[in-house]
């Protein structure tokens, strides 16, 4: 039965249940799930080729021995088998591969199998995603059979492209654009014919990368005005859009304040997906008049978790992947020493208030186990008495330290800025690069740089020069780089020249090395604690 006629048919608390209902299970329950489908995929694993050479030719009887034997991985494992897309090598038949960006320019994309099990996982837990989406309480929602829904998310082989597909069997769904015209469009040209759309005819639910919601709401005002609200441009309006529209202009003239998203749509449900989510929520809400329900997962991870109805926290579907936690202070140790192995922990072992990089094993014929890719969480709570949600719930913080994401557009590396710095020829010595957040709360590369004073660039270079220069070769290197200011109109780079020798210094002084990819926050304090000594005995500031 599609989800359409359950809507029709089945009673709202069966529906609730049958989607929703993982929120009811108790620890002990959600863990009996974990371990019958881990036991089901070591099954299917151990007899494949790719199988064979990631977990040596065994087959682990137990948990315990799984967790022993059976090395943590990264993509690097998967690579060869993947890339050439092997499919005599995996534990079940792929039926589609979908597509993210790896390591910037130098290692473009990083490809994954999804097996028909797997894609069914994917639409259940979509589809309660959309039904938590548009509750203000446990059992209560809003979906129905037929639902205009502006789509603000990019396209097959990216992960998020699976969202319409899924859900168009399902579900009588207008998306905004259609799915026919999304595929001639590009992704800038996708929103703006859907927010073009959405001003005809209305909206009932928004799903969105959060970076590019954004934006839309910034520019709300720009946006909808080349859309609808000259009167030349009123023909192919509904009459219910018309009323709200002119509602809204005559409201907001009479109030005198700007048009605001809630005044010409009644979002029943609203998701956003993105790793700065948390950063946008509060003002999403107050421009669309509904809180985002945020979900989280990937290409790898699959669709992996969603918040409830109070939107306080992501709780991980037991029956997406094998969830396994690395401390961060064991993350980091690994990262300094990569022949120390990390402990690490079962959903039923975390702590609140402890950060934690996540480790996962896919179920339904997946290719990844024990994979690392690169997220790190924090757990808000191991239960939610005040919910009835005996789970514990996750915030996303962020990709490892080692990698600088940027708006979930591009996974930026020190490989990949060393690469940059070979092509531009730039005569930069010691440097380190750092994400940062300007006044609107958008994700930049802030990158430190000493110049070579022995090079003749060095008398004329300075900040914006290097940024213009350094900025034009990221752009050339990583199209993802690049589609950040077409797509949000932002300036993804801020350059600081330091003073020659800054970073020798600072090592002598503190006996420690400052990392080259998002140094810790104490190595920036104590670096411009040593910056504005200097100054000061120097009679300025640097």
């Amino acid at each position: 039965m599609r989800f359409k006629e359950k809507l029709k048919k089945c009673q709202p608390g069966d529906i609730w249940d049958e989607y929703c209902g993982f929120l009811d299970l108790s620890m002990d329950e959600y863990m009996q799930i974990q371990y019958r489908l881990l036991n089901e995929q070591l099954a299917l694993y151990s007899r494949c080729g790719l199988g064979k050479k990631i977990m040596g030719g065994t087959c682990p009887a137990t948990v315990e021995e799984f967790r022993r034997t059976v090395p943590l991985t990264t993509y690097e494992d998967y690579a060869e088998v993947l890339l050439n897309q092997k499919k005599d090598m995996l534990p079940a038949e792929p039926v589609v591969w979908l597509e993210t960006t790896w390591e910037s320019g130098s290692r473009p994309k990083k490809l994954a199998p999804y097996t028909r099990e797997m894609l069914d996982v994917y639409t259940s837990n979509i589809l309660a995603a959309m039904i938590l989406s548009t509750s203000d309480g446990k059992g209560k929602f809003r979906v129905h059979a037929r639902e205009k829904v502006l789509y603000g998310l990019a396209p097959l082989p990216y992960a998020t492209g699976l969202f319409p597909l899924l859900i168009a069997p399902e579900m009588e769904i207008r998306f905004m654009p259609s799915l026919e015209e999304a595929k001639e469009l590009s992704f800038s040209q996708q929103n703006k014919k859907g927010f073009s759309d959405a001003m005809k005819c209305g909206i009932d639910q928004f799903f969105g990368m959060s970076s590019v919601v954004y934006t839309i709401t910034q520019n709300f005002q720009q946006l909808a005005s080349a859309g609808t609200f000259s009167l030349k441009k009123l023909a192919g309006i509904r009459p219910h859009m018309l009323y709200r529209i002119l509602k809204a202009k005559y409201m907001c003239s009479r109030d005198g304040r700007p048009m605001q998203p809630k005044d010409l749509f009644d979002l029943e449900g609203f998701v956003c997906v993105g790793t700065d989510t948390a950063l946008f929520k509060d003002e999403l809400e107050a421009a669309w008049g509904r809180r985002p329900l945020e979900i989280h997962g990937g290409t790898e991870p699959s669709c992996l978790g969603t918040e409830t109805w109070n939107r306080n926290g992501l709780v991980f579907f037991p029956d997406n992947a094998f969830y396994e936690f690395i401390p961060k202070e064991d993350m980091l140790r690994n990262e300094a020493d990569p022949s120390f192995v990390p402990r690490t922990y079962l959903m039923n072992e975390v702590q609140a208030n402890q950060e934690y990089e996540i480790v996962l094993t896919l179920f339904k014929g997946g290719a990844f186990m024990r994979y690392r890719p690169g997220d790190m969480y924090r757990c808000l709570r191991t239960v939610s008495e005040k919910e009835g949600v005996m789970l514990p719930q996750f915030e996303y913080m962020d990709r490892v330290p080692s990698v600088i994401d940027i708006a979930g557009f591009t996974r930026i590396t020190e490989d990949s800025i060393r690469q940059v710095l070979k092509l531009s020829r730039l005569p930069v010595g010691d440097w380190f690069a750092l994400k940062e957040y300007n006044g609107d709360k958008r994700s930049y590369m802030h990158f430190y740089v000493e110049i070579d004073e022995e090079t003749p660039e060095a008398a004329y270079l300075d900040e914006q020069l290097i940024r213009e220069h350094f900025g034009a070769y990221f752009r050339h290197y990583d199209h993802d780089y690049n589609d950040l200011k077409k797509l949000l109109g932002v300036e993804p780079l801020v350059v600081t020249i330091l003073p020659v020798g800054t970073l020798k210094k600072y090592e002598a002084r503190y006996g420690r090395t400052i990392r080259k990819i998002n140094p810790s926050m104490q190595d920036v304090v104590d670096l411009k604690y040593l910056l504005d000594e200097d100054a000061r005995q120097g009679g300025g500031r640097w």
